[in-house]
């Protein structure tokens, strides 16, 4: 039952004020509060206000996001120049577009840019955190409180810095999920929208069009998941003719480096670095360890998912989407489509096991997956060092209003502290 005690919200909107982060650990304590999803809303907002842009995110797209806010706050814009900047842009959607020619007339800085950013995508992302943690019965299981974990850190708060993509991706899981798992025709409409924030959502909701139409085929779905585990490699010449033949023509252009031969090379030899090996398979073993339980689900359950229908909506369009990620996975940047699967399938995973009984199976691969789900904690939490500014998990508001400093991530606090 949800906790009402509006004194509780009050109180929790105090000491957000004087430590932010630890009235989001307690948000998350109280998860069946009313307050808690705001909490950490508020949070992500803050987190944008006192975002760090470290030696490590040059190259990334927030240093461009941040330039071009410079630049146009620097002329005279008409409509027409908006127009004509959003076509020289090389994107097809449009929301960042407005957030940049809008934000221009007032200011150029950086910290209001993010600061909006984290507005926007904190609303999705808070309520996607809550949506799951409304849904748990009981006393909450250990294994639930790492596969949570992993689905915080999946498409984590950072990823701001990117924030086309990702915010694409929580928006479309914030309808997504209300549209299987509770039949409410609206978030499909909402996922769909998710196109005007980033182009490449026409694949996931493509995806869901053709769930929509065919229905649920569990046993169908399955076998196809089953065989992109081993067959997921997209011939790109078939791949760049059928764009090239029937897309738009703004599609063709502005998809060109992602499909170009160079791009698909760049990839395989992984774009000239090595990095360290906790790096290169974090990853995989959280698709690993995912994989498993969807297989496990499957072989299990599937009794009770044909005898629940809310359950067998959600559990087979995740197998279908899953072996559509994972073929464009081949192409170069398609793996942000299986990070979306991923944050799909741990929504499914995470209700399950801390609902259902666990039969002996399902106990036995949770000791086996738990180690693989351990690095993917430890090595996203420390790849978010290089954006969580030192301010976010030290400072409050208060005092992010009148600081004049530059803020510093916490991987720099960590280094100045220790050497």
């Amino acid at each position: 039952m949800i906790d009402t005690n509006d004194k509780s919200g009050y109180y929790a909107a105090l000491l957000f004020l004087i430590w932010p982060f630890l009235a989001v650990a307690s948000a998350f304590r109280n998860y069946r509060s009313s307050w808690g999803k705001n909490i950490l809303w508020a949070f992500i907002a803050f987190y944008g206000f006192v975002f760090a842009i470290g030696a490590e995110s040059q190259g990334s797209d927030i240093v461009r996001y941040v330039e071009n806010l410079k630049q146009l706050h620097s002329v005279s814009i008409s409509l027409m120049d908006g127009v004509r900047y959003y076509q020289q842009s090389g994107e097809i959607d449009i929301l960042r577009i407005v957030i940049d020619l809008v934000l221009s007339r007032f200011t150029d800085s950086q910290i209001i840019l993010t600061f909006v950013y984290g507005i926007i995508f904190g609303f999705f992302f808070s309520r996607n955190m809550w949506y799951i943690l409304e849904r748990l019965k009981g006393k909450i299981k250990p294994i639930t409180i790492l596969l949570f974990t992993c689905f915080f850190l999946v498409i984590p708060i950072w990823n701001i810095n990117s924030f086309r993509m990702w915010t694409a991706a929580h928006m479309f899981i914030y309808g997504l999920l209300p549209y299987l798992f509770e039949g409410k025709r609206g978030g499909a409409v909402v996922a769909s929208m998710a196109i005007l924030v980033h182009f490449s959502f026409i694949v996931p909701v493509a995806v869901l069009y053709a769930y929509i139409f065919l229905g649920n085929r569990l046993v169908l779905y399955f076998s196809f998941f089953l065989i992109t585990l081993f067959f997921s490699e997209i011939n790109m010449n078939i791949f760049n003719n059928v764009i090239n033949n029937y897309a738009p023509q703004i599609v063709q252009e502005r998809t060109e480096s992602y499909r170009s031969e160079s791009a698909v090379q760049d990839r395989k030899e992984g774009g000239g670095n090595r990095p360290v090996w906790y790096a290169r398979y974090y990853g995989v073993a959280l698709r690993w360890s995912i994989k498993g339980f969807l297989i496990v689900l499957f072989l299990k359950g599937r009794n009770f998912f044909t005898e629940n229908k809310r359950w067998l909506n959600l559990f087979s369009f995740t197998l279908l989407y899953y072996g559509v990620a994972s073929f464009f996975s081949s192409i170069p940047s398609g793996s942000r489509f299986l990070v979306i699967a991923n944050l799909l399938a741990l929504a499914l995973i995470i209700l399950y096991v801390q609902n259902r009984e666990h039969e002996v199976v399902l106990k036995r691969f949770i000791i086996a997956a738990t180690p693989l789900l351990l690095l993917f904690i430890v090595v996203a939490i420390r790849i978010g060092l290089y954006s969580m500014s030192a301010s976010a998990i030290l400072g409050n508001p208060v005092i992010a209003m009148f600081w004049n400093g530059d803020y510093i991530s916490l991987n720099d606090f960590v280094k100045e502290v220790l050497l």
